[in-house]
């Protein structure tokens, strides 16, 4: 059974400045703006993953609430994730290896690098750089979470949010 992975940056995010933590930093009116046009596209696309994980980051977190206006995911079927945030691509492999196999698809909201390392690395295709409220798609070939690897899913797409219409 293929299934499908959402890897989703979140939208443009504050500057960061000295009286602020880098977690605590907030998305931007296009970051909020961008994030609303991710969730409408994937609504577009009548997309309806059955889970969705994001980082812990405000602006994550942020993106994750704008994006699920759209698609309605159930609040048990969403979750926070501290190994998410500034994830090496060998603990975002490890995450997507543990989502239940009985989930078909899946949306993960986190960071750059992160999200080009992680597709590059199971996919084998050049993404670039992930623009804030940039969308990769991928298909898993497999029954199982755990069975990606190096290499062995397909890049679908990339999209930026000035690409949705």
């Amino acid at each position: 059974m293929v299934k499908d992975l959402y890897l989703i940056r979140h939208g443009e995010a504050e500057e960061p400045n000295a009286g602020l933590k880098d977690v605590e930093r907030q998305l931007t009116a296009k970051g909020l703006q961008d994030a609303s046009k991710v969730g409408i596209y994937l609504k577009q696309k009548e997309f309806h993953p059955d889970i969705m994980l994001h980082s812990i980051a405000e602006r994550t977190t942020e993106t994750m609430n704008r994006i699920n206006e759209q698609l309605g995911v159930k609040p048990d079927h969403i979750e926070a994730s501290e190994d998410i945030y500034e994830a090496s691509a060998r603990i975002m492999l490890r995450v997507i290896s543990e989502i239940p196999a009985e989930m078909r698809s899946a949306v993960v909201i986190c960071h750059n690098p992160s999200i080009t390392y992680l597709s590059e690395y199971i996919t084998g295709a050049e993404v670039g750089y992930v623009e804030p409220a940039g969308i990769v798609h991928i298909q898993i070939p497999f029954s199982s979470w755990s069975e990606v690897s190096e290499k062995n899913c397909d890049l679908i797409e990339y999209i930026r949010p000035e690409d949705i219409q």
